[in-house]
């Protein structure tokens, strides 16, 4: 079923003229006897295994590519190959990009980044400290960008930090900066859009040149929350309805395409601002809500991929990237009794890998339980590139307070939220019924934690009450603890992909 789907979107989105490959009569795949082999004969083909079309006795013998006396899916795959021989993310061609190295129109010099690394996280410019918004969103690696200032060392992080002509901040061990050409304005025309089985609509761009972009979901309305900490989602709903891509330096943004295979994406538009030189492609959302994060990157024939991720409403076939805190000389929290956090979290992982893997999930680790753990910042760049379609990091609370007792979740994305309020709510059930331990929900909240700061999945830290109150630690560092933990978090997620 999944390779129909993906081979009907191949289809109706490749134009009849892009494939033709000449051919002898009667050759194989050949369903109108024209001497060539076009995506239309694939689409014959496609109608035909589907029961859309008798096929002519002709037609009968020509669509069976395998010779196995039946015309299938897998026939119409192979004309579309033999037609193209072509992945269908590549079949548009290479596009010319030009660079600040070479000289173009004008001779004048600027100073520039150039993004290098997989993602590059960006920062308001209203600071030098290391604080992060949910509304500055990373930059894939290769973009262009011009640089004001720089760099500028946070004395309290120790990082350096570039300031950047769109308005935003990038760490400095993220970019290359250099002395380049002044970029003429960006063209941008909107190419193609391709679905991937069940789990991803694409969107292919082609740009002049590699200007930054800023994506944001909207409309979502934000209050202020525990210890005054912005960007909650109001009444813990994640309302957005489309999604805003505003190019920078663009004077120029066209094409029109359509979603016909896709469950999360209905239509797009695009909205220029002359003033600015801004482009900004609005993409609308089927319903409101329904949205799980995108992952944008350029792929080898230079367009720009944008894929959003279709909704995920079970756990089967499913990737689930489970973090747990900490790890190797990364203690995390102490008991005082020479128990530490990262030994309990990676056993609290164990047991929900169990529950998800029942489910037909698949489960990868951010670490194992050896000595060496990549740093935090290596996290959120793994989670990137492994593109699961959650992420739950497990972690342990503390407090100079030895009475302080709970659970909490946080979240960094407006879209993460509803899975942080079904796991706050979860969590403390599953253990009071399992354990019979009374332990508060302390509730779900916006805090920038690094690990959470991802735009391609929901993504949740949790915190399984404190480590440092006798009665949590008690119930955390038990077997049967720790399975009704994994108990509560598996709840929340299933309640969550249920809602």
């Amino acid at each position: 079923m999944k390779i129909f789907k993906r081979l009907i979107s191949v289809l109706l989105v490749l134009p009849v003229f892009a494939c033709i490959t000449p051919v002898s009569a009667g050759v194989k795949g050949d369903m109108n006897g024209d001497g060539k082999l076009l995506i239309s004969d694939a689409r014959v083909v496609l109608k035909i295994a589907a029961g859309q079309k008798t096929p002519t006795v002709s037609q009968k013998t020509s669509a069976d590519m395998d010779g196995d006396g039946k015309i299938t899916v897998k026939d119409a795959q192979a004309v579309l190959k033999l037609c193209a021989d072509l992945d269908p993310e590549d079949y548009l061609g290479k596009v010319a990009q030009i660079t600040p190295y070479k000289k173009h129109s004008s001779s004048a010099k600027a100073k520039f980044c150039r993004v290098t690394s997989y993602c590059g996280e960006t920062l308001p410019d209203t600071y030098t400290a290391d604080k992060s918004s949910p509304f500055f969103t990373p930059l894939p690696e290769g973009t262009y960008d011009y640089v004001t200032s720089g760099p500028v060392r946070d004395a309290e992080s120790g990082k350096d930090f570039y300031y950047l002509k769109s308005g935003r901040r990038v760490y400095g061990h993220e970019v290359t900066v250099f002395t380049g050409y002044q970029m003429p304005y960006n063209k941008i025309e909107l190419k193609n859009t391709v679905k991937y089985d069940d789990t991803s609509t694409s969107i292919y761009l082609a740009l002049d040149w590699r200007v930054p972009f800023l994506a944001s979901v909207k409309p979502q309305e934000y209050v202020t929350g525990y210890n005054d900490r912005p960007y909650n989602i109001k009444d813990g709903k994640f309302t957005g309805s489309y999604m805003d891509i505003t190019f920078h330096y663009t004077t120029s943004a066209f094409g029109n395409i359509s979603f016909p295979e896709s469950d999360v994406i209905k239509n797009c538009v695009w909205f220029k601002n002359a003033d600015s030189k801004t482009a900004t492609l609005r993409i609308y959302f089927k319903n409101a809500g329904d949205f799980y994060g995108y992952t944008a990157y350029y792929n080898e024939n230079n367009y720009l991929v944008i894929s959003f991720k279709e909704p995920v409403t079970t756990l089967k076939g499913r990737v689930i990237e489970i973090d747990p805190g900490h790890g190797g000389n990364q203690p995390g929290a102490g008991s005082g009794t020479g128990v530490y956090e990262k030994d309990i979290t990676y056993k609290i992982a164990l047991q929900l890998k169990t529950y998800l893997e029942k489910a037909g999930a698949t489960v990868i680790f951010s670490r194992n339980n050896s000595s060496s753990v990549p740093e935090i910042e290596e996290r959120r760049l793994n989670t990137i590139e492994k593109n699961p379609d959650m992420l739950i990091s497990i972690h342990l609370d503390a407090s100079s307070a030895k009475s302080v007792s709970g659970s909490s979740v946080y979240y960094y994305k407006s879209y993460s939220g509803p899975l942080a309020y079904a796991i706050s709510t979860s969590l403390p059930t599953a253990v009071k019924n399992g354990t019979g331990h009374s332990m508060p929900d302390r509730g779900a909240h916006f805090y920038p934690f690094c690990v959470t700061r991802v735009e391609n999945c929901p993504a949740v830290l949790v915190e399984c009450g404190f480590i440092t109150n006798s009665g949590d630690f008690k119930m955390q560092n038990s077997a049967s603890g720790q399975k009704y933990i994994a108990k509560g978090i598996y709840d929340g997620i299933v309640k969550y992909m249920t809602a």
